[in-house]
């Protein structure tokens, strides 16, 4: 049974904060029942914490039925980034092979993660900078890329075309046709709205030894929410992100001819907020019996609909369905994948009476009924940030877990 916690609107509104352009922020602490009841009289403190022991980036791709899997970690101050990859959807790994080096510069975090895509045997990796120098520490963009399939790698041609910085919340997407990528910066210095940057993108046709001219997508995009990019089978770029005024999730695409459209939003919440909420959402496509659809699912701090929420579209995200609840009131963070078989799966994070934790719904008929949230994570550990992946056998779901000591990574096959 699921205990719904106290305080579901202070909670969730406990961890938005209104912020001036910032590509690199933490995520939102939780707080218990407790803390939540006083934390209105206390002084603000700084949300920068030291990070966990352990993994404290995590990004899963699939390429023509290969997982490749990037995994960030954090051992005494040094980070480090490691590479594996599965032909079993998940059900045995390589052995890890260290990207780069013993200390990377790198700054990363849950929902700031490291980022990665593959053609076949070429694998590009990227990440924010570690700049001491600059505003929260936060530098340009640096790739790292494979040619050999993950055994050996080198520094690569990064996609941001503007080498100032700092570029955060990065996505990328491969299909056999192009590498693309999407990442938030102010290059065209600060916006009037708070809380904002641009969204720009890039593309590569030669598997990420260079990048195309970038693209400005939009100039007023939440300034710390993750983006998502994928591509259907026609090559067309689609990605989600955050918004402003409202600050719902909108998606667009880029064409084969690299134009691109607004779409729409996903879930017209109408939410007008001026800070930072930290959060994101997911998307994947599905054909069956020769209809399309793009199933999305995404998260709000709108008080009146606080949560996760699924919604689909039948014409290339042009229009979508009534938003459907799922999880309650502390659902945050979450993602989706949908096979062509009709099965749609939905992965987030939401309070219990234990603390944080990740859960499933399922649904068997395209999205239309969604069976009861599962959860799949250890009780009294701390589970974040669920990414879901479709795989030739089923589902792999990846996250982290916190004992207070360590954080690791958790793995599940649907």
């Amino acid at each position: 049974m699921i205990h719904k916690p106290l305080l579901l609107i202070p909670f969730l509104l406990a961890g938005f904060v209104a912020c001036s352009t910032n590509p690199e922020t933490e995520s939102p602490i939780s707080q218990t029942a407790e803390e939540l009841k006083t934390s209105h009289n206390k002084p603000a403190k700084s949300r920068h914490k030291h990070h966990p022991e352990g993994v404290i980036s995590v990004d899963v791709a699939n390429f023509d039925n290969r997982l490749h899997l990037l995994t960030g970690k954090n051992q005494q101050g040094k980070k480090t980034l490691w590479y594996q990859q599965s032909d079993d959807g998940g059900e045995t790994w390589t052995l890890a092979h260290k990207i780069l080096g013993d200390n990377l510069p790198v700054k990363m975090t849950r929902g700031n993660d490291a980022q990665i895509t593959a053609q076949g045997e070429n694998i590009v990796v990227t990440w924010t900078k570690f700049d001491k120098t600059r505003r929260f520490k936060a530098g340009v963009m640096l790739a790292a890329r494979s040619s050999d399939n993950g055994k050996t790698w080198q520094y690569s041609a990064a996609p941001p075309d503007w080498e100032k910085g700092p570029h955060g919340y990065i996505d990328l997407a491969a299909d056999t046709h192009a590498m693309h990528a999407v990442w938030l910066d102010s290059r065209n210095g600060k916006a009037s709205v708070k809380a904002s940057q641009g969204l720009r993108y890039a593309k590569s046709t030669d598997a990420g030894l260079s990048w195309s001219t970038n693209q400005s997508l939009d100039e007023l995009s939440c300034s710390c929410c993750w983006n998502t990019i994928s591509t259907d089978e026609k090559g067309n770029a689609y990605v989600l992100y955050r918004d402003k005024q409202p600050s719902d999730l909108s998606i667009g695409v880029i064409n084969t001819k690299q134009q691109w459209q607004w779409l729409n939003h996903v879930g017209a919440f109408n939410w007008q907020f001026d800070g930072c909420p930290h959060i994101g959402g997911g998307f994947d496509f599905q054909t069956t019996a020769g209809k399309d659809r793009i199933h999305a699912v995404v998260g709000t701090g709108h008080p009146e609909y606080l949560g996760i929420h699924y919604s689909y579209s039948d014409d290339a995200g042009k229009n979508w369905s009534s938003a459907k609840s799922l999880g309650d009131e502390s659902a945050t963070h979450s993602d989706i994948a949908a096979h062509d078989k009709g099965h749609v799966v939905t992965v987030w994070d939401m309070m219990t009476e234990y603390g944080l934790a990740v859960f499933y719904a399922k649904s068997t008929d395209q999205g239309n009924n969604w069976s009861k949230p599962n959860q799949i994570s250890k009780s009294g550990m701390r589970a974040t940030h669920p990414n879901i992946v479709k795989t030739e056998k089923g589902f792999l779901i990846v996250w982290t877990e916190n004992d207070g000591k360590k954080q690791t990574l958790a793995t599940k096959i649907l």
